[in-house]
Protein backbone atom coordinates (compact mmCIF):
# COMPACT_ATOMS: atom_id res chain seq x y z
CA UNK A 1 0.00 0.00 0.00
CA UNK A 2 1.55 3.62 -0.78
CA UNK A 3 1.67 6.15 1.65
CA UNK A 4 -0.56 8.87 -0.81
CA UNK A 5 -3.23 5.63 -0.22
CA UNK A 6 -2.47 5.09 3.60
CA UNK A 7 -2.97 9.24 4.04
CA UNK A 8 -6.16 9.36 2.34
CA UNK A 9 -7.30 5.95 4.08
CA UNK A 10 -6.97 7.77 7.34
CA UNK A 11 -8.06 11.41 6.36
CA UNK A 12 -11.30 9.59 5.75
CA UNK A 13 -11.43 7.81 8.70
CA UNK A 14 -10.77 10.65 11.00
CA UNK A 15 -13.22 12.62 8.86
CA UNK A 16 -15.80 10.26 9.44
CA UNK A 17 -15.30 10.81 13.36
CA UNK A 18 -15.43 14.12 13.06
CA UNK A 19 -19.24 14.38 11.17
CA UNK A 20 -20.12 11.60 14.37
CA UNK A 21 -18.99 13.81 16.86
CA UNK A 22 -20.41 17.25 14.98
CA UNK A 23 -23.90 15.18 14.55
CA UNK A 24 -24.48 14.99 18.17
CA UNK A 25 -25.86 17.95 19.27
CA UNK A 26 -25.39 20.02 21.41
CA UNK A 27 -21.63 20.51 19.92
CA UNK A 28 -19.13 21.57 22.68
CA UNK A 29 -17.29 25.04 21.60
CA UNK A 30 -13.57 23.10 22.27
CA UNK A 31 -15.42 20.12 19.33
CA UNK A 32 -15.65 23.02 17.35
CA UNK A 33 -12.46 24.39 17.80
CA UNK A 34 -10.56 21.44 17.24
CA UNK A 35 -12.53 20.28 14.03
CA UNK A 36 -11.81 23.78 12.27
CA UNK A 37 -8.00 23.48 13.50
CA UNK A 38 -7.74 19.70 11.84
CA UNK A 39 -9.24 21.27 8.38
CA UNK A 40 -6.29 23.93 8.47
CA UNK A 41 -4.01 21.38 9.16
CA UNK A 42 -4.15 19.71 5.60
CA UNK A 43 -5.68 20.13 1.92
CA UNK A 44 -6.01 16.29 2.08
CA UNK A 45 -8.33 16.81 5.95
CA UNK A 46 -10.65 19.46 3.50
CA UNK A 47 -10.64 17.05 0.67
CA UNK A 48 -11.82 14.21 3.47
CA UNK A 49 -14.50 16.28 4.93
CA UNK A 50 -16.22 17.10 1.67
CA UNK A 51 -16.42 13.50 0.68
CA UNK A 52 -17.64 12.38 3.99
CA UNK A 53 -20.24 15.02 3.93
CA UNK A 54 -21.14 14.38 0.39
CA UNK A 55 -21.77 10.45 1.51
CA UNK A 56 -23.73 12.02 4.59
CA UNK A 57 -25.95 14.30 2.45
CA UNK A 58 -27.65 10.72 1.15
CA UNK A 59 -28.50 9.34 4.38
CA UNK A 60 -28.45 12.64 6.90
CA UNK A 61 -32.19 14.77 7.94
CA UNK A 62 -31.25 17.82 9.37
CA UNK A 63 -33.08 21.16 8.99
CA UNK A 64 -31.33 23.05 6.41
CA UNK A 65 -30.27 22.46 3.12
CA UNK A 66 -29.00 25.78 2.33
CA UNK A 67 -25.54 25.95 2.67
CA UNK A 68 -22.68 23.12 1.18
CA UNK A 69 -19.22 22.40 2.93
CA UNK A 70 -16.96 24.75 0.84
CA UNK A 71 -19.51 27.48 1.79
CA UNK A 72 -18.66 26.53 5.69
CA UNK A 73 -15.06 26.05 5.28
CA UNK A 74 -14.85 29.60 3.56
CA UNK A 75 -17.03 31.55 6.13
CA UNK A 76 -16.78 30.13 9.33
CA UNK A 77 -14.98 32.75 10.59
CA UNK A 78 -18.03 34.88 10.55
CA UNK A 79 -20.69 32.62 11.83
CA UNK A 80 -22.30 31.97 14.99
CA UNK A 81 -22.24 28.59 16.63
CA UNK A 82 -25.81 27.51 15.34
CA UNK A 83 -25.41 29.39 11.67
CA UNK A 84 -22.25 26.91 11.47
CA UNK A 85 -23.71 23.99 12.63
CA UNK A 86 -26.46 23.97 10.11
CA UNK A 87 -24.06 24.64 7.61
CA UNK A 88 -22.38 21.91 8.54
CA UNK A 89 -24.71 19.33 8.71
CA UNK A 90 -28.22 21.54 7.24
CA UNK A 91 -28.63 19.02 4.42
CA UNK A 92 -32.04 17.72 3.75
CA UNK A 93 -31.87 13.59 2.77
CA UNK A 94 -32.45 11.55 -0.31
CA UNK A 95 -31.84 7.69 1.09
CA UNK A 96 -34.81 6.55 -0.53
CA UNK A 97 -33.64 7.33 -3.54
CA UNK A 98 -30.00 5.61 -2.77
CA UNK A 99 -26.47 5.99 -2.50
CA UNK A 100 -26.07 3.76 -5.22
CA UNK A 101 -28.32 5.11 -7.55
CA UNK A 102 -27.38 8.23 -7.48
CA UNK A 103 -24.15 7.61 -7.46
CA UNK A 104 -23.28 5.65 -10.30
CA UNK A 105 -26.09 5.67 -12.63
CA UNK A 106 -26.62 8.93 -15.08
CA UNK A 107 -29.89 10.65 -14.18
CA UNK A 108 -31.31 9.77 -17.75
CA UNK A 109 -30.88 5.74 -16.70
CA UNK A 110 -32.73 6.66 -13.02
CA UNK A 111 -35.76 8.42 -15.03
CA UNK A 112 -35.97 5.39 -17.79
CA UNK A 113 -35.56 2.89 -14.13
CA UNK A 114 -38.66 4.88 -12.38
CA UNK A 115 -41.22 4.59 -15.54
CA UNK A 116 -40.21 1.16 -16.18
CA UNK A 117 -43.09 -1.59 -16.25
CA UNK A 118 -40.82 -3.19 -13.26
CA UNK A 119 -38.21 -1.97 -11.20
CA UNK A 120 -36.68 -2.94 -8.19
CA UNK A 121 -35.25 -0.88 -5.40
CA UNK A 122 -31.71 -0.94 -3.65
CA UNK A 123 -31.43 -4.47 -1.69
CA UNK A 124 -34.99 -5.87 -3.54
CA UNK A 125 -35.11 -8.81 -5.29
CA UNK A 126 -38.53 -9.50 -7.11
CA UNK A 127 -39.98 -11.93 -9.18
CA UNK A 128 -42.44 -11.40 -12.21
CA UNK A 129 -44.48 -14.11 -14.40
CA UNK A 130 -45.32 -12.66 -17.82
CA UNK A 131 -48.17 -13.38 -20.19
CA UNK A 132 -46.31 -16.79 -21.79
CA UNK A 133 -45.35 -18.45 -18.60
CA UNK A 134 -41.34 -16.58 -18.92
CA UNK A 135 -40.33 -16.14 -14.97
CA UNK A 136 -38.12 -13.06 -14.98
CA UNK A 137 -36.33 -12.21 -11.25
CA UNK A 138 -34.93 -8.64 -11.38
CA UNK A 139 -31.74 -7.66 -8.51
CA UNK A 140 -31.02 -4.96 -6.64
CA UNK A 141 -31.63 -1.61 -7.96
CA UNK A 142 -32.84 -3.13 -11.31
CA UNK A 143 -35.78 -1.87 -14.17
CA UNK A 144 -37.01 -3.95 -17.17
CA UNK A 145 -40.05 -3.18 -19.38
CA UNK A 146 -41.88 -5.67 -21.03
CA UNK A 147 -43.56 -5.98 -24.77
CA UNK A 148 -45.68 -8.86 -25.64
CA UNK A 149 -48.32 -9.13 -28.94
CA UNK A 150 -49.54 -11.78 -31.35
CA UNK A 151 -46.12 -12.23 -33.28
CA UNK A 152 -43.31 -11.39 -30.72
CA UNK A 153 -42.58 -11.75 -26.91
CA UNK A 154 -39.88 -9.36 -25.81
CA UNK A 155 -38.25 -7.90 -22.46
CA UNK A 156 -35.84 -4.98 -22.75
CA UNK A 157 -33.64 -4.67 -19.22
CA UNK A 158 -33.28 -0.94 -19.04
CA UNK A 159 -30.98 -0.75 -15.85
CA UNK A 160 -29.24 -3.73 -13.29
CA UNK A 161 -29.41 -7.27 -13.77
CA UNK A 162 -32.47 -9.98 -14.75
CA UNK A 163 -32.79 -13.59 -14.87
CA UNK A 164 -34.97 -15.03 -17.11
CA UNK A 165 -36.40 -18.75 -17.12
CA UNK A 166 -38.81 -19.24 -20.67
CA UNK A 167 -40.88 -22.47 -20.69
CA UNK A 168 -41.14 -24.74 -23.64
CA UNK A 169 -43.59 -22.81 -26.40
CA UNK A 170 -45.61 -24.33 -29.93
CA UNK A 171 -46.45 -20.54 -30.83
CA UNK A 172 -43.03 -20.46 -33.17
CA UNK A 173 -42.14 -17.15 -31.56
CA UNK A 174 -38.80 -16.27 -30.87
CA UNK A 175 -38.09 -14.58 -27.31
CA UNK A 176 -36.12 -11.61 -27.37
CA UNK A 177 -34.33 -10.02 -24.48
CA UNK A 178 -32.76 -6.58 -25.03
CA UNK A 179 -30.39 -4.80 -23.06
CA UNK A 180 -27.98 -1.81 -23.34
CA UNK A 181 -25.27 -3.56 -25.68
CA UNK A 182 -27.36 -6.63 -27.64
CA UNK A 183 -30.18 -9.14 -27.87
CA UNK A 184 -30.21 -12.31 -26.60
CA UNK A 185 -32.81 -14.48 -28.48
CA UNK A 186 -34.32 -17.97 -27.28
CA UNK A 187 -36.26 -20.45 -29.55
CA UNK A 188 -39.21 -22.60 -28.58
CA UNK A 189 -37.12 -24.54 -26.21
CA UNK A 190 -36.70 -23.91 -22.71
CA UNK A 191 -33.85 -21.91 -21.01
CA UNK A 192 -32.56 -19.61 -18.02
CA UNK A 193 -30.06 -17.30 -18.40
CA UNK A 194 -28.82 -13.73 -16.83
CA UNK A 195 -28.01 -10.60 -18.12
CA UNK A 196 -26.10 -7.89 -16.28
CA UNK A 197 -24.71 -4.57 -16.98
CA UNK A 198 -21.36 -4.67 -15.51
CA UNK A 199 -20.60 -0.67 -15.96
CA UNK A 200 -21.44 2.42 -19.12
CA UNK A 201 -19.96 -0.57 -21.74
CA UNK A 202 -19.59 -3.81 -20.95
CA UNK A 203 -22.35 -6.52 -20.07
CA UNK A 204 -22.63 -10.41 -19.02
CA UNK A 205 -24.72 -13.08 -20.25
CA UNK A 206 -24.54 -16.67 -18.34
CA UNK A 207 -26.44 -19.14 -19.35
CA UNK A 208 -27.48 -21.59 -16.98
CA UNK A 209 -30.60 -23.68 -19.30
CA UNK A 210 -31.00 -24.06 -22.82
CA UNK A 211 -29.22 -22.44 -25.80
CA UNK A 212 -29.39 -18.93 -26.44
CA UNK A 213 -27.74 -16.81 -28.91
CA UNK A 214 -26.41 -13.00 -28.80
CA UNK A 215 -25.58 -10.34 -31.18
CA UNK A 216 -23.84 -7.37 -30.40
CA UNK A 217 -26.26 -4.08 -30.64
CA UNK A 218 -23.46 -2.87 -33.43
CA UNK A 219 -22.92 -6.47 -35.11
CA UNK A 220 -24.89 -8.89 -37.69
CA UNK A 221 -22.96 -11.83 -36.01
CA UNK A 222 -25.20 -13.94 -33.72
CA UNK A 223 -23.23 -16.42 -31.71
CA UNK A 224 -24.83 -19.23 -29.65
CA UNK A 225 -24.34 -20.28 -26.43
CA UNK A 226 -25.38 -22.99 -24.11
CA UNK A 227 -26.06 -23.69 -20.74
CA UNK A 228 -22.74 -23.64 -18.48
CA UNK A 229 -21.38 -20.91 -20.58
CA UNK A 230 -20.87 -16.96 -20.22
CA UNK A 231 -19.96 -14.55 -22.04
CA UNK A 232 -18.88 -10.52 -21.38
CA UNK A 233 -19.52 -8.53 -24.71
CA UNK A 234 -20.17 -4.76 -25.37
CA UNK A 235 -22.43 -2.92 -28.11
CA UNK A 236 -19.05 -4.22 -30.83
CA UNK A 237 -17.70 -7.05 -29.62
CA UNK A 238 -17.88 -10.58 -27.29
CA UNK A 239 -14.95 -12.15 -24.94
CA UNK A 240 -14.52 -16.20 -25.50
CA UNK A 241 -17.16 -18.41 -23.09
CA UNK A 242 -15.78 -19.30 -20.04
CA UNK A 243 -17.48 -21.50 -17.60
CA UNK A 244 -21.02 -19.52 -16.11
CA UNK A 245 -20.20 -18.57 -12.69
CA UNK A 246 -22.50 -19.51 -9.89
CA UNK A 247 -22.30 -15.76 -8.28
CA UNK A 248 -25.25 -14.88 -11.62
CA UNK A 249 -26.84 -17.86 -10.50
CA UNK A 250 -27.79 -17.68 -6.74
CA UNK A 251 -28.77 -14.04 -5.82
CA UNK A 252 -32.90 -14.51 -6.85
CA UNK A 253 -32.49 -17.07 -3.89
CA UNK A 254 -30.68 -14.19 -1.33
CA UNK A 255 -26.84 -15.59 -1.81
CA UNK A 256 -23.98 -14.30 -3.42
CA UNK A 257 -21.57 -17.30 -4.27
CA UNK A 258 -17.95 -16.53 -4.54
CA UNK A 259 -15.76 -18.26 -6.03
CA UNK A 260 -12.58 -16.67 -6.06
CA UNK A 261 -12.77 -12.51 -5.81
CA UNK A 262 -10.92 -10.21 -4.47
CA UNK A 263 -12.18 -8.57 -1.12
CA UNK A 264 -12.45 -5.12 -3.10
CA UNK A 265 -14.44 -6.86 -6.03
CA UNK A 266 -17.04 -8.67 -3.43
CA UNK A 267 -17.52 -5.19 -1.02
CA UNK A 268 -18.64 -3.51 -4.52
CA UNK A 269 -20.69 -6.43 -5.40
CA UNK A 270 -22.64 -6.80 -1.76
CA UNK A 271 -22.49 -2.72 -1.62
CA UNK A 272 -24.97 -3.16 -4.37
CA UNK A 273 -27.42 -4.28 -1.58
CA UNK A 274 -27.06 -2.06 0.80
CA UNK A 275 -27.73 1.50 1.26
CA UNK A 276 -24.55 3.57 2.71
CA UNK A 277 -21.24 3.90 2.40
CA UNK A 278 -18.34 1.15 2.73
CA UNK A 279 -14.51 2.58 3.30
CA UNK A 280 -11.97 -0.29 2.32
CA UNK A 281 -8.19 0.28 3.22
CA UNK A 282 -6.37 -0.53 0.03
CA UNK A 283 -3.96 -2.74 2.13
CA UNK A 284 -6.28 -5.67 1.89
CA UNK A 285 -8.11 -4.85 -1.21
CA UNK A 286 -6.51 -8.56 -3.00
CA UNK A 287 -7.36 -10.59 0.00
CA UNK A 288 -9.27 -13.56 -2.12
CA UNK A 289 -12.83 -14.47 -0.97
CA UNK A 290 -14.51 -17.39 -1.39
CA UNK A 291 -18.14 -19.02 0.44
CA UNK A 292 -21.47 -18.71 0.30
CA UNK A 293 -22.98 -15.08 1.79
CA UNK A 294 -26.14 -13.81 2.78
CA UNK A 295 -26.69 -10.73 0.28
CA UNK A 296 -29.22 -9.08 2.54
CA UNK A 297 -27.60 -9.25 5.97
CA UNK A 298 -24.34 -6.97 5.56
CA UNK A 299 -24.33 -7.66 9.67
CA UNK A 300 -23.52 -11.10 9.09
CA UNK A 301 -21.29 -10.85 5.48
CA UNK A 302 -19.04 -8.40 7.80
CA UNK A 303 -18.61 -11.07 11.08
CA UNK A 304 -18.43 -13.97 8.13
CA UNK A 305 -15.29 -11.80 7.11
CA UNK A 306 -13.91 -10.81 10.40
CA UNK A 307 -13.39 -14.40 11.25
CA UNK A 308 -11.81 -15.40 7.72
CA UNK A 309 -9.22 -12.80 7.63
CA UNK A 310 -7.37 -10.15 9.56
CA UNK A 311 -9.75 -6.92 9.35
CA UNK A 312 -10.71 -4.91 11.54
CA UNK A 313 -14.56 -3.61 10.83
CA UNK A 314 -15.89 -0.18 12.50
CA UNK A 315 -18.60 2.10 12.49
CA UNK A 316 -17.96 5.30 12.58
CA UNK A 317 -21.46 6.39 11.73
CA UNK A 318 -24.63 4.18 11.02
CA UNK A 319 -24.10 4.60 7.39
CA UNK A 320 -20.21 4.13 6.83
CA UNK A 321 -18.87 0.67 7.18
CA UNK A 322 -14.96 0.96 7.13
CA UNK A 323 -12.59 -1.93 6.72
CA UNK A 324 -8.97 -2.08 7.70
CA UNK A 325 -6.13 -4.34 8.39
CA UNK A 326 -6.63 -6.12 12.27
Amino acid sequence: MSSSARSNYAHLEAASEWFAVLSDKPVAEEDLRAWQAWLNEDEGHRKAWQQVESVGAMFSSFQSNQQSASYVLEHSHAMSRRQLMKGVLGITGVAALGWVGWNETPLPTLASSWMADFHTQVGQVATYDLEDGTQVWLNTNSAMNRSFGDHHRSVSLVAGEMMIQTQLTESGQVFSAACRDGVINVGMDKARFCVRQLSDTETVLAVYEGIVSLTPLESDVAQTFQAGQEVTFTAYSMSKAKPASLLYDTWRNGLLIVEDMSLADFIAEIDRYHYGYINLDSSIADLQVVGSFPNHDLDIVLSMLSKSFPIRVHHPLPWWVSISAA
